[in-house]
């Protein structure tokens, strides 16, 4: 049981996340009582265990299930069957990501991500930079993230699953990507979605997704252009409207409108 506190413990000390699962309630017989304790680590790895074979191998797809939509869970297991198990009994098993860090991803690159990830990093938040430039990982602006990405933008986009805990910024170098993007990303639901550009380029991007088939009222959650309305200019300043709107985000703010940086500013891109 040390084991189990100790390794919590550096958990929250090192940032990173895990799913504690739980022993609620037991009937019958069980290979583990109510109160047994296992950590489910980000890569299937445990530590503890609530009984081995086929439950536990269940418990842990359960559990990184719960850290990719970052809800705790109440889960029932009868100990036969599917579980190729013989004991017969059943087990109630409380499943709760812990110490779980928001995601920020941002598309591209450019000066606007040069100064608004270390600013993000800096309140808590687990940064990811991509962008399909194969010098990017290697120029060391971003030394202090935690994950830089040098592939194509699209198709990480399409590989993102939805998470209720991970908000996406999209600076890419152009329109075309921010859009290509975009489609990728508006049909999933996360905490917050947000892209750079001049009022023309987003009412003209949605048109496009939209003639594509995409719903229109997927765009109602869509922050664009991006960042509060302070009259931004620079690439720090407009780091800091985006900063600024995604806290209000994470606060649970109501956000009236939704300004953005200044047109000229937003056209040069990320």
């Amino acid at each position: 049981m040390k084991d189990i506190f100790q390794k919590l413990a550096d958990i929250e000390k090192e940032g990173g996340q895990a799913a504690l699962a739980i022993v609620v309630r037991t009937k019958g017989s069980t290979p583990r009582k109510a109160g047994s304790k296992m950590i489910v680590m980000e890569d299937g790895s445990t530590v503890g265990t609530l009984g081995g074979g086929g439950l536990e191998k269940k418990v842990v797809e359960e559990s990184l299930e719960a850290l990719k939509g970052g809800k705790a869970k109440l889960t029932s297991f009868t100990l036969e069957g599917s579980l190729d198990m013989m004991c017969g009994g059943e087990m109630e098993i409380y499943i709760e990501p812990i110490n779980l860090r928001e995601k920020l991803i941002i598309f591209g690159a450019g000066h606007i991500t040069e100064a608004l990830a270390p600013l993000m990093r800096s309140m808590g938040f687990r940064v990811t930079v991509v962008d399909d430039n194969p010098e990017v990982p290697e120029g060391g602006r971003f030394a202090d993230i935690e994950e830089v990405h040098s592939e194509d933008m699209e198709s990480y986009a399409e590989r993102l699953p939805p998470e209720s805990n991970a908000y996406i910024v999209i600076l890419t170098r152009g329109f075309s990507k921010d859009e290509a993007v975009l489609e990728r990303i508006i049909g999933k639901d996360f905490r917050y979605v947000g892209m750079i550009g001049s009022g023309k380029k987003i009412r003209t991007i949605k048109e496009d997704l939209i003639s594509k088939g995409i719903q229109r009222e997927r765009f109602s959650k869509l922050h664009a252009p991006i960042g509060l309305d302070i009259g931004a200019e620079t690439p720090e300043e407009i780091a800091l409207s985006i900063a600024a709107e995604v806290i209000s985000v994470r606060k649970g703010k109501s956000l009236s409108r939704t300004y953005g940086a200044s047109s000229r500013s937003a056209e040069k891109g990320g």
